[in-house]
């Protein structure tokens, strides 16, 4: 049996604490020792696990607790010949109600082993709530993705969207607002990235939730907005406003990516969006942002080209993918028009990117569960097969019903990742919410820290972490498409 005891309490108060690592005999072999934190508070369940390795040495070494931050450097190793951070598996706040931590000291080497246990406590209840609430605040990942919505008109009428159904108001976001939205998340980037480094960060924000950005008539003035305030404005566009004069601006404001909504392959599809003209026409347009991008040299510009697979999927409307060899068609078709573009004048520095020839063989499947399989065309160009896009199974294919989930957690991470800003300004944290169910708040009266700490997104966080489904928005995403009754 190996050595065990109690050795002590420690006091919380904001300093370094440096205690006594369980002893075991010296043998010329490393060891390992597992810290583990846990609380009564949480039935005594994990709230991290470090794990480091100790280098051969006689020396007993110390930990020292560092309480200012719940993160990796929480526990720090003193030790002559080991690294001072060790791996950390699993990290959690501590539940609001815990009165006091153990930190569980386990040290094995190869004929032996030890543990030791510390009891954690406040001095006080104030600094136990001040501690508490500080390392739940730590706990939250800042935002990923940033989407705003210029405006919720859209001139089609997609039957896989719900942007025809849509309830809430149509309109257009003002330049004042837009504004004040943009400033307050390019400050709220420009903190969140303060520490990269020399890191080149790219603060993308996407113009779009519902509706057709180039609708706005002050687009070219908003894009602009959004780059004083230090983003990188990305558009999504359904491309049918594509002309000389909107493709001009397009490249004037100055945007950094570009995905182009086809989304379907052929004219009885093309004409079910309640588009006006022919499919061909909606290629050519296409073709002539790019023989633009060319001319300009502007290769810095990325843009996807994007279609719907249906295949497997539940998703309505006609003309979408739904097989490996329409994928290859239109690979193959996009792949010859742009090879056969005017040559840039000042070709890009970079080589013409190659593509895997397994996501070739199965161009509707991307292993890494994104919904969005990227097939390279060009440098700076991708077709994207877009898997089952129903916007979270808002709009269901006639003779088919939705059965909500109870249980599981985004695929996504929405959450914890993703910032939706609505025309009017109010917010939620999934960009498929297309009638803002959730509504966090407004970014025009609260700050992106005020409205991603609420307390009803702390609350659908912490719940999702147990695989529980409060939203209605989330039960229907997550949930299944089924027959209806009396249909195959």
């Amino acid at each position: 049996m190996g050595w065990q005891g109690t050795n002590g309490v420690i006091q919380i108060r904001g300093q370094p604490v440096s205690v006594a690592l369980p002893p075991v005999p010296f043998y010329p072999t490393a060891t390992n020792l597992v810290a583990t934190l846990s609380s009564a508070a949480d039935n005594w369940q994990p709230l991290g696990i470090w794990e480091f390795s100790l280098s051969p040495s006689a020396a007993a070494g110390r930990l020292t607790v560092s309480p200012s931050f719940l993160d990796q450097a929480f526990l720090i190793l003193d030790h002559p010949n080991s690294p001072p951070l060790g791996h950390v598996h699993h990290l959690v706040p501590p539940p609001a109600d815990t009165r006091a931590l153990d930190l569980t000291l386990h040290r094995s080497g190869a004929f032996s082993e030890a543990t030791a246990r510390y009891h954690l406590q406040w001095p006080s209840d104030a600094a136990r709530a001040k501690d508490l609430e500080s390392w739940r605040r730590q706990a939250v990942s800042p935002v990923d993705w940033f989407y705003v919505e210029l405006t919720s008109h859209c001139n089609l009428s997609c039957p896989f969207c719900p942007s025809r159904l849509l309830k809430r108001p149509r309109a257009f976001m003002t330049l004042d607002h837009a504004r004040t939205i943009f400033s307050k998340i390019g400050a709220y980037v420009r903190r969140r990235d303060a520490t990269w480094g020399y890191t080149e960060t790219d603060r993308m924000v996407f113009l779009h939730v519902m509706g057709e950005p180039l609708l706005h008539p002050r687009f070219v003035d908003i894009v602009g907005v959004a780059r004083q305030a230090g983003l990188v404005p990305g558009l999504f566009t359904n491309a049918t406003l594509l002309n000389a004069k909107s493709i001009g601006k397009i490249f004037d404001a100055g945007l950094s990516h570009i995905t182009i909504s086809l989304n379907v392959t052929g004219q009885e599809g093309y004409s079910q969006l309640g588009a006006r003209d022919g499919i061909d026409d909606q290629e050519q347009r296409v073709i002539a942002l790019l023989r633009e991008r060319n001319r300009r040299g502007a290769h810095r510009l990325h843009l996807d080209i994007q279609y719907i697979v249906s295949a497997g999927h539940a998703v309505s409307g006609r003309g979408l993918v739904e097989s490996r060899q329409q994928a290859w068609a239109c690979y193959r078709k996009w792949l010859l028009l742009l090879r056969h573009l005017e040559p840039a004048e000042h070709p890009a520095a970079d080589r013409r990117p190659s593509i895997a020839l397994e996501t070739l063989g199965d161009p509707l499947a991307d292993k890494t569960g994104d919904p969005s399989l990227r097939l390279p065309l060009d440098v700076g160009v991708d077709l994207v097969m877009k898997s089952g896009c129903s916007f979270g199974n808002a709009v269901i294919p006639s003779g088919k019903t939705l059965r909500p989930a109870s249980r599981g957690r985004c695929p996504f991470d929405s959450p914890w990742r993703q910032m939706a800003v609505f025309v009017d300004g109010s917010v939620s944290f999934c960009n498929m919410d297309h009638e803002n169910s959730v509504n966090l708040g407004s970014l025009l009266d609260s700050s992106v820290e005020a409205l991603w700490d609420s307390p009803r997104l702390q609350r659908i966080r912490r719940e999702m972490t147990a695989e529980r489904l409060t939203e209605p928005l989330c039960r229907r995403c997550l949930g299944t498409v089924v027959p209806q009754a009396g249909h195959p």
